[in-house]
């Protein structure tokens, strides 16, 4: 297989970049090096080699189509910190909520956790998505653990921005994309 190099999206906008392990032969896993372009905040560790590549196609694809079901009308009103740690807070907090309030917390804002478990390549930082007006969406982003990794230092939070339209796009182009990179890994009979 090739060295494959996609820009899927418009990196001034919403865009994904990824690029398959170049010594990758059938039958394998789609490994591979990805990052987020949302204008100009990057997000992910394109230099992680090897990183798996099927969390983030799931996750992508189900928030290009369920898009318009990421607010939530407890947020008017919040700074974006506060909706971050809100988001961060419901799903992962480890504080004296029942399993019943976790699982239903859970449910409640699992529809915006992005990033999170997509891969490698996003280890170290937490992400929430959101919708806040019909053809607009924002990442809120922030690191939640120190990593000592010299390319993953801490950063300041980030509120970025992009067009719905933009990231629908990105992401089933990206859908598509890796379906393609799939099918040509599939084993196939001699």
């Amino acid at each position: 297989m090739t060295d494959i190099l996609m820009l899927i999206g418009d990196p001034t906008d919403f865009a994904i970049e990824a690029m398959v392990e170049p010594d990758l032969k059938a039958p394998s896993a789609v490994w591979r090096r990805m990052r987020i372009h949302l204008g100009n905040v990057t997000l992910g560790d394109f230099d992680d080699p090897y990183c798996a590549l099927y969390p983030a196609y799931g996750h992508f694809k189900w928030h290009a189509k369920l898009n318009d079901q990421l607010w939530n009308d407890s947020f008017n009103g919040m700074i974006p910190e506060e909706i971050h740690d809100t988001v961060r807070e419901a799903i992962y907090g480890d504080d004296e909520r029942t399993t019943d309030q976790i699982q239903r917390d859970s449910l409640e804002y699992g529809r915006f956790d992005f990033l999170t478990n997509w891969g490698e390549q996003f280890d170290g930082y937490s992400s929430v998505i959101l919708s806040p007006k019909p053809t607009d969406m924002m990442v809120l982003h922030r690191p939640f653990v120190a990593v000592d990794s010299p390319r993953r230092l801490p950063d300041a939070f980030v509120v970025a921005h992009c067009s719905r339209a933009a990231f629908v796009t990105a992401s089933l182009g990206f859908v598509k994309w890796f379906d393609e990179v799939a099918e040509r890994l599939l084993p196939r009979n001699a």
